[in-house]
């Protein structure tokens, strides 16, 4: 059926990403005519990519006879070219969509500003440990198209607000918009455009989880039935209790039992058990398998060192958001100083939202990067260095036994490094360096 509705269809892909990749694959073994775009002149071109591609500029008439054009999460829709095909009447959809329209087992859908990664895994576990098939996928895991032929129950997906606006007719029992903060204004523009896209997650879903403290995370439409999570004590749907997870004002989980630390993956985890919920999972079975699941790499994790000092690895903190999750869930607890490692490329945010988080709970600022002067700009007496290995340097001169070092940029990484994995990277070998 999936060949008889692409076969001889005019096809376009832009980006050879990871996204695009899959994308091509998938349409080339649909038989659909399919040619290549990538705005980068110098992009790589896999040795199994068959069909014709551009790099660069497009030649005149290149959108003629086209009818769709799968556009990778990283392309901007304002591009010159997308606007392009859009004036052409040409029909413009993401991997996700495309997906959307073929997929027909039940799905999971995870987005916010912070902490999906985390929720998206997390859930993952849960299913699996309680007998549904599942397999992770969209901006974490495989592209969602590599999962078609997965003998799975169920797909869970992470959703970026880039997937999202592409995304019209995605089907899911569950999701969930986790948060909201500033993330992506150099190409949103506006915390409404950001929200809007971020919102689309909600167009066919039949449950929502939202966070009560944040009116933004419920969903515009009244037809979606919703459940809440949040920090308090109370006895509708989630809530928190005496270092207890609670489900309508009765205990589920207690939160000494997990390997996710800090506030925010409190709120996680809620998240996380009433998707499971919503697919099935009775509650205390979910809480069981929590307790087996270990952190996501580069969100909040502990490095191994011998110098008594707490060196963390928050490396996926890339926006505002995130460091305030971050020092917020250590902060509190904290018997030490709070040393915070920060900066990178802000993607067009206001840090001012940080202020009063560097203040209660940060006892020295080191910054780095494109944006590190903002950030330095914050709290007196922070330091400016050139890079990384300098920061970790800076921050043991400053560290004594029982102080936390967290390495929380706030940032994307790509004005620095390959990605925030090479940053955490760079980040553990200079600490390991130092140990020595």
């Amino acid at each position: 059926m999936m060949s008889l509705q692409l076969a001889g269809q005019r096809i376009v892909v832009a980006g050879l990403g990871i996204s695009g990749q899959a994308s091509i694959r998938f349409l080339l073994s649909q038989q659909a005519q399919l040619k290549v775009w990538d705005t980068r002149a110098d992009a790589p071109v896999p040795d199994d990519i068959t069909c014709p591609v551009v790099r660069g500029a497009l030649p005149q008439g290149y959108w003629d006879d086209v009818t769709t054009l799968v556009v990778s999460p990283g392309i901007d829709l304002q591009h010159e070219g997308v606007q392009q095909a859009m004036t052409s009447e040409v029909e413009v959809i993401g991997e996700i969509e495309l997906f959307a329209r073929i997929n027909t087992r039940p799905c999971l859908g995870i987005t916010g500003s912070n902490g999906k990664t985390t929720v998206t895994l997390l859930l993952t576990h849960i299913l699996n440990s309680c007998g549904i098939r599942a397999v992770a996928a969209g901006n974490v895991g495989k592209p969602a198209l590599s999962t078609l032929d997965d003998d799975v129950d169920m797909v869970v997906l992470e959703l970026s607000s880039f997937q999202l606006e592409t995304t019209s007719s995605l089907a899911l029992e569950g999701a969930t918009l986790l948060n909201l903060s500033d993330d992506h204004l150099d190409r949103h523009k506006t915390m409404a455009a950001y929200s809007d896209a971020k919102q689309r997650i909600f167009n066919h879903a039949t449950q929502a989880l939202c966070w009560r403290e944040q009116q933004l995370t419920y969903p515009l439409s009244l037809s979606v039935q919703v459940h809440e999570f949040g920090l308090a004590d109370t006895a509708d749907d989630f809530g928190f209790c005496n270092n207890m997870i609670t489900w309508q004002g009765k205990p589920l989980l207690d939160i000494s039992t997990v390997q996710l630390v800090g506030t925010h993956n409190i709120l996680n985890i809620q998240a996380a058990i009433g998707l499971a919920m919503c697919a099935g999972v009775e509650a205390s079975a979910a809480a069981a398998a929590v307790a087996t699941f270990a952190p996501v790499a580069h969100r909040c994790v502990t490095l191994p060192t011998s110098d008594k000092i707490r060196w963390i690895d928050d490396s996926k903190a890339t926006n505002a958001g995130a460091t305030i999750a971050a020092l917020t869930g250590l902060g509190a607890g904290k018997t030490g100083r709070l040393i915070l490692i920060a900066g990178g490329d802000g993607k067009g945010a206001d840090f001012a939202v940080l202020t009063p988080y560097l203040h209660q709970y940060v006892d020295e600022l080191i910054t780095l990067g494109k944006d590190g002067p903002a950030l330095a700009a914050l709290k007196s007496g922070a330091y400016q260095v050139a890079n990384m290995p300098e920061a970790v340097e800076q921050a043991r001169a400053l560290a004594s036994p029982g102080d936390i070092v967290l390495m929380s940029p706030a940032c994307a990484s790509l004005d620095m490094f390959k990605n925030y994995v090479h940053r955490a990277e760079v980040f553990a070998q200079a600490v390991a360096g130092g140990a020595e």
